[in-house]
């Protein structure tokens, strides 16, 4: 079936008009973005992964009005999609628990980070002295740390709080040292350790591991099996491996449901139960 031209060049025009906040143009792109239905999303959602920082900051402000009716809804359809990027849909995730979330405040902090990491880090410098660098901005300059005083709190999730705090949990840490790291074309894995998510590198003779619950100290991988078998699991390789974008969301989502079972909130319990019913339907699909 041969490519529809036309339709290519709606979506370049759309992209090159990306960074005209004129409030005409903005509301010419979000109908022809709205004309397009679900292709028009991907191509939004493309351009939210753009190498261009300009096109990035303003794809996610069009996403985010786009979308701004229901979050709940836009995130049922980020699973659906199958097209899994961390960075949206850890936003997407975000704008559930606050709808008025400025995206391109959050996009310009986590820029800002990884500007911070980068005037650091010179030539050579391998993979496990790049992340002393993250280290030394994530957890002494900027002052994230892991919460063990309210660990059941949902808001450890949530990027807004995260920020806001300073606090988090192993898996939202992971997230946002992940989102920094990116920006630097950092060979990083997330690593979902049961009870302790991590993030790993495995490019290095032997891989390593960087637990972000405490501060960014580094294991080894005797270190994680130590850790696995202590809480009476069996180790496996798929333990110990890069975790799929999917399974990550969908790892908050489980917790986001115990925690808020656990403060008597079933409604909300069981909305972020359903995200995880659904990521899971299609874990499932893919391995059939």
């Amino acid at each position: 079936m041969p490519f529809d031209i036309s339709k290519a060049n709606r979506l370049k025009a759309i992209e090159e008009l990306l960074d005209d906040p004129t409030p005409s143009v903005r509301k010419a792109i979000l109908v022809e973005l709205g004309n397009l239905g679900e292709e028009g999303r991907r191509f939004i959602l493309n351009c939210c992964r753009s190498g261009n920082l300009m096109v990035r900051r303003h794809a996610h402000e069009v996403l985010a009005v786009l979308d701004k009716d229901s979050p709940v809804n836009m995130f049922h359809q980020f699973i659906h999609s199958l097209n899994y990027e961390l960075e949206s849909g850890y936003i997407l995730l975000s704008r559930i628990d606050n709808g008025n979330l400025d995206v391109s405040e959050y996009i310009q902090k986590l820029d800002e980070m990884a500007t911070r990491c980068q005037s650091l880090i010179y030539s050579p410098m391998s993979p496990r002295e790049k992340c002393r660098v993250l280290n030394r901005v994530i957890f002494h300059e900027y002052g994230f740390t892991g919460n063990r005083a309210d660990f059941n709190n949902p808001k450890n999730t949530f990027l807004h709080s995260l920020f806001k705090t300073r606090k988090g949990l192993p898996i939202s840490l992971s997230i946002l040292y992940l989102l920094v790291a990116r920006r630097l074309d950092m060979p990083l894995e997330p690593v979902g350790i049961p009870g302790r998510f991590m993030i790993g590198c495995f490019v290095e003779e032997k891989p390593f591991f960087i637990d972000v619950f405490d501060n960014g100290i580094f294991r080894s991988l005797e270190d994680v099996v130590y850790f696995i078998e202590r809480n009476n699991m069996s180790v496996t390789l798929g333990l110990l491996g890069p975790c799929p974008v999917g399974e990550v969301l969908c790892r908050c989502c489980r917790n986001l449901s115990k925690q808020f079972a656990l403060l008597n909130e079933p409604a909300k319990a069981e909305l972020y139960g359903s995200f995880a019913h659904a990521f899971e339907a299609h874990f499932e699909k893919e391995s059939t």
